[in-house]
């Protein structure tokens, strides 16, 4: 029988949980010293995104998966699909949740559907942030009871791909450490202030 964390969550869960909350609270140590510009900063004469976009892609990518998983996983505790252990990707959902974690090797164009929008200013990008993360948190949280890894969907990018519930729970966290390593990349980056500013 599985360890039950805080909450009453499966350890397993709870850690994934701890783990969204970890890249909430380093997106916010990496926004609060920059200025709106820095915050807003390209590098490579634009070509690259900022940490405002880097943040931003991230907020997107969380409410599509959220507003993908949400009807299955309601239908699911519907059905009833009780859990049978820990949420484990199976061999080709690890491979993609490894593709994800930094520090990056291969570069690929973000899906349309998960662009960061047109520019946003640091609050409301920090607040889509952090709602889209808790409304993730949510899911997981409600999904304790679930057998994650019989629960499958429609990947939201590639229709005719289906995923376990257990790999998008991991692909979040993984998917946040990708591109917080890439905001600190451009915070390491930005130029210096002009003399005597």
């Amino acid at each position: 029988m599985d360890k039950i964390a805080r909450m009453g969550l499966p350890a397993d869960l709870q850690r994934i949980v701890d783990d969204i909350l970890a890249i909430e609270r380093r997106a916010d140590e990496i926004a609060a010293p920059l200025s709106e510009e820095q915050f807003q900063w390209q590098p490579d004469g634009g070509r690259r995104w900022s940490v405002a976009q880097c943040l931003d892609h991230l907020a997107v990518g969380a409410e599509v998966y959220v507003a993908t998983i949400r009807p299955v996983v309601d239908e699911a505790r519907r059905r009833g699909v009780p859990r049978r252990g820990p949420a484990t990707p199976g061999f080709f959902g690890r491979k993609f949740v490894n593709s994800l974690e930094p520090p990056v090797k291969m570069r690929g164009k973000a899906p349309n559907k998960i662009l960061p929008r047109p520019k946003r200013t640091r609050a409301e990008i920090m607040m889509s942030f952090h709602d889209a993360h808790a409304a993730f948190r949510r899911l997981i949280e409600e999904s304790g009871e679930l057998d994650t890894n019989a629960v499958t969907f429609s990947n939201p990018f590639l229709t005719f791909v289906k995923m376990r519930l257990s790999t998008a729970f991991h692909v979040i966290p993984a998917h946040g450490r990708r591109h917080l390593w890439q905001a600190e990349n451009v915070v390491a980056s930005l130029p210096p202030p002009p003399l005597g500013s």
